[in-house]
């Protein structure tokens, strides 16, 4: 009886193992069906590929390591559906810890190319383009808040400073964007109970603004505090200048809010909610940003609508005022508005 144990244990251990096969969407999927589940065309995933692949790609080919390609589809699958680890695996035929490595890797690679992609454009040129499409004199990207949903993260302690206005967790994440709906500056640290403006003061960019390195100016909502790089609207127009001052302002904002329309219909994980630490949505909001940005450099196609989506709103700046700031506006309104 202990001969025959011996010799069933040692045919257990020599048998053949059996590995899954991994299909690749890119001899399956046509650009249609490829956009829909991956949010890139073929010739986009390629790109991403080419981007990404020698950064991803396994050191060694024992146990038949899942290759560069394979990470980058699962990615960006759940960029793309957000949908839960056990879900993204049906397609790919990895397991569900597989899964989570996977959108680990790609997401920090991703996140560190942020510095490259999403890029600050001279000044002058987008001055330009704002003033083509608004009329408004000097600006040089608007600037707005949206809350990424936080669904059932592990918050612990810290639950309390991630409750936003609307009583549910998220990420009070930062955009600027040009007259184009490129995004080219983004600020995603911060809970969702954080205020747009204190978020704006503790940014790179705010700061830069503040101590005179960036040129021109950026359009924001009532939310956010008037400076003299920083241009508000009226809450109460008395004159024709201030309401086309107002109308002008509106025209130039608006791309912002079509921006955050557009990324989170691209990636529904920043719509329908990230199921991550908090710190781990950052890097995913992040890696989202940068794959937006290079979606509109490579001029892939938009399928969706321009307007926002149901966001938490902002009620007007009631903090100090700032006398430096108002009397900028009153001259840009009677210098360029009158």
């Amino acid at each position: 009886m202990a001969r025959l144990l011996y010799i069933n244990n040692a045919r257990a251990l020599n048998r053949e193992r059996v590995f899954r096969d991994r299909t690749n969407p890119l001899d399956t999927l046509n650009d249609k069906k490829m956009h829909k589940y991956y949010r890139f065309t073929r010739q986009g995933v390629m790109r991403v590929i080419d981007l990404l692949e020698e950064r991803i790609a396994p050191l060694t080919q024992r146990s038949h390591s899942i290759d560069a390609r394979l990470q980058i589809f699962v990615a960006l699958n759940f960029y793309a559906t957000s949908d839960f680890y056990s879900s993204v695996l049906k397609d790919h035929g990895v397991s569900i810890s597989t899964v989570c490595r996977i959108i680990n890797r790609v997401t920090k690679v991703l996140a560190s190319l942020k510095e490259q992609v999403v890029t600050w454009r001279p000044a002058g040129e987008k001055q330009m383009e704002f003033l083509e499409l608004s009329g408004f004199p000097m600006v040089v990207g608007a600037i707005d808040c949206t809350h990424v949903w936080l669904d059932g993260s592990p918050l612990k302690t810290t639950e309390y400073a991630y409750v936003n206005r609307k009583g549910w967790h998220s990420i009070n994440v930062q955009f600027v964007t040009d007259a184009n709906y490129n995004i080219i500056n983004v600020c995603a640290r911060w809970p969702g109970s954080v205020h747009d403006c204190r978020v704006l003061e503790n940014s790179y960019v705010g700061q830069d603004f503040q101590r005179g390195e960036l040129e021109g100016v950026l359009l924001g909502d009532s939310g956010y505090p008037q400076r003299s790089w920083l241009m508000t609207p009226f809450r109460n127009p008395q004159t024709h200048a201030e309401r086309t001052y107002n109308r002008a302002h509106m025209r130039g904002r608006v791309v912002v809010e079509q921006t955050n329309g557009q990324i989170k219909k691209k990636f529904p994980c920043l719509r329908r909610g990230l199921r991550v630490k908090p710190k781990k949505a950052c890097q995913i909001i992040i890696a989202c940003t940068v794959l937006y940005r290079l979606s509109k450099d490579w001029k892939e196609p938009y399928l969706g609508r321009d307007h926002e989506l149901p966001d938490v709103g902002v009620d007007d700046f009631d903090g100090p005022v700032n006398n430096e700031g108002y009397a900028a506006r009153a001259q840009l309104v009677a210098r360029c508005f009158t």
